[in-house]
């Protein structure tokens, strides 16, 4: 009797250290997985994503929604709170942020035109291609016209860009090229696995 006891015992215990470890071991990864997050979420990097996809969870009472769907005031804020946020990395004064503000909301503002026309474009196609004839014609036009809006968009954002970089030191077009290249390092990581 005493070894079914003492069987009995060791049982018990050997089943209580599991539920412990067990316990022990879902609390450590609860509370690991929050503070990760935690501090996921108050990185710089996280906070760089944000700040330059315009994204805000809808937690906020902000819906995700596209480009055109912005009003002019609205593509002016979120311009300038990015040229704010990398004025600070590259060290730019007042005057270069209001420069710079004011060429990248004027060119953004110029095409936001063409994003909404592109955009409408995959619909048209849609309905050219689902039709009871396909119009050859009126399938060229489209992507003649769409041909003229990327020709546009790449012309205006070269020229923008190179109206920026005259804004900026050498040393300061230096800073922005390393913070660019450490973005593009950290997606290529996350989109590795």
């Amino acid at each position: 009797m005493s070894d079914e006891q003492d069987s009995k015992k060791t049982d018990w215990i050997l089943k209580g250290n599991r539920r412990a470890i067990a316990l022990i071991v879902g609390t450590v990864l609860t509370v690991g997985s929050v503070i990760g997050v935690q501090a996921f979420a108050s990185s710089d990097t996280y906070q760089h994503m944000q700040l330059a996809s315009g994204y805000k969870s809808s937690w906020h009472g902000d819906s995700h929604k596209g480009f055109s769907e912005y009003s002019d005031a609205e593509i002016e804020d979120r311009i300038e709170r990015i040229v704010k946020h990398v004025a600070i990395e590259i060290d730019a004064t007042p005057e270069q942020q209001e420069k710079i503000v004011a060429l990248v909301a004027t060119t953004a503002k110029d095409l936001k035109p063409v994003h909404a026309r592109t955009r409408a474009a995959g619909k048209e196609i849609h309905e050219l291609l689902t039709a009871v004839t396909v119009d050859r014609a009126a399938l060229e036009k489209l992507r003649a016209e769409r041909l003229a809006d990327a020709e546009k968009v790449s012309k205006d954002l070269i020229d923008t860009v190179a109206n920026v970089a005259d804004l900026l030191t050498l040393e300061q077009r230096k800073v922005l090229e390393e913070r660019i290249q450490q973005f593009h390092n950290m997606r290529r990581r996350w989109h590795r696995g």
